[in-house]
């Protein structure tokens, strides 16, 4: 989208000169006839649109799912209710505490206004709503089923945003109680150990091997404290730079996958998230080259996304959804079985639908399991920690008690 410089004249003749946002030239002719002006001269405004364009990258964001399956149902309901579509979007427009979602449902509500169906007034702000979205509106105003869409998407929306707070919550665990025992180890290290080996140094007491070696990682951290955050700030600069190249991308997602325990459940995860999503699009009469198209765009990771285009492309050329599915070596054989039953028998959308609740549930059977065995293990790391360094400051003590004795 560029900004177009114009110089127009209104019903009485005057120049009005402006800039407007817009796809194109056209688009902005448009727009500038429905505010009774006459477009003299245009043209576009690059400085602006490349400011523009920064800008709209630094900024971007997508809807997040809670708040997205929160408007499916109030949309749902409303439109049900026999609620004018442009009426309804304003008044979730005005409801909304979320200053992005206002301005863009008051364009969405703008362009339906204007004659546009609703999935095209919806994907003129594709880098804010999700191309789920807006492909399961296009078939539900197709099929004259938008009211069912809209509350099947909510329950998709929702079943995914609740397994995303499982797995995060999994996750966050362990990184928290690691983050505290750093902190209490640098606590013990740089405030409480200074002070014993002061006490030692006065009285000249022979510190045994495990204190001496406290001692001089003691050292190591407080006179080399600033090096910390160079190397993280190098590392995080590092991996940033190889995120942003497509090769180096895909690796780290690989890597991700095999994580030793978050691994498996990432890709539990994505096995849901890619069956539900294809099942609710199948269900909604979406062909199955373009559900397999907006399931490749949502995956959340480039292998899974790789592998998705792979069974697009031999699912274009005639293959069953099946075969290429074990071609890409990373659903397991149920997950197999049941989409090649679900394609013999016609009912392929509750299979996947099936195949979904299965993963989901073991996801969060999985994540309970994490919790229950992380906390005790972290605990005895942290135990045995912070112990070990009270019994190196507190050994040369009995050789105090000796001199003294």
């Amino acid at each position: 989208m560029a900004v177009y410089a114009f110089r127009a004249r209104d019903a009485r003749g005057d120049v009005v000169v402006g800039r407007l946002e817009g796809e194109s030239e056209a688009e902005v002719f448009r727009r500038l006839r429905e505010q009774g002006l006459v477009a003299v001269s245009m043209e576009a405004d690059r400085d602006i649109g490349r400011l523009a364009e920064w800008w709209r990258a630094l900024t971007h964001r997508r809807v997040q799912h809670r708040q997205l399956a929160l408007f499916c149902r109030q949309f749902a309901t409303m439109f049900g209710a026999g609620v004018p579509v442009v009426e309804a979007l304003n008044i979730l427009a005005r409801q909304s505490a979320d200053v992005t979602q206002r301005r863009s449902l008051e364009r969405v509500a703008y362009c339906v206004s204007a004659g546009e169906t609703l999935a095209a007034a919806f994907s003129r702000l594709g880098d804010y709503f999700p191309p789920l979205l807006i492909h399961l509106i296009a078939a539900g105003e197709a099929g004259g089923m938008l009211e069912d869409v809209l509350q099947r998407l909510a329950e998709q929306l929702e079943h995914e945003e609740s397994l995303r707070q499982k797995i995060r919550s999994a996750l966050t665990y362990p990184v928290a109680v690691s983050v505290l025992a750093c902190g209490v180890v640098l606590f013990l290290l740089l405030y409480v150990l200074p002070r014993f080996m002061d006490v030692y140094d006065d009285l000249g007491v022979q510190l045994p091997l495990i204190t001496r070696t406290l001692l001089f990682t003691w050292r190591l951290v407080s006179h080399g404290w600033w090096a910390l955050p160079v190397v993280a700030a190098l590392v995080g600069a590092g991996v940033g730079a190889v995120a942003r190249t497509p090769g180096g991308a895909l690796r780290l997602d690989r890597l991700l996958l095999r994580l030793p325990v978050a691994g498996p459940m990432l890709l539990k995860a994505a096995i849901a998230r890619f069956c539900r999503t294809l099942g609710g699009l199948l269900q909604s009469g979406v062909p199955i080259i373009r559900a397999l198209q907006v399931v490749e765009r949502i995956t959340g990771n480039r292998v899974i996304t790789a592998a998705v285009r792979h069974v697009r492309e031999e699912v274009g050329e005639g293959h069953r959804l099946a075969e290429p599915l074990a071609h890409a070596h990373l659903f397991p054989p149920m997950v197999l079985e049941m989409v090649a039953v679900g394609e013999e028998t016609g009912r392929l959308e509750h299979m996947l639908g099936k195949v979904a609740t299965y993963f989901e549930d073991d996801v969060r059977a999985t994540a309970d399991r994490l919790a229950s065995v992380v906390e005790p293990v972290l605990i005895c790391g942290l135990a045995a920690s912070v112990g070990l360094i009270v019994v190196a400051m507190m050994l040369p003590l009995f050789e105090v008690w000796t001199l003294l004795s």
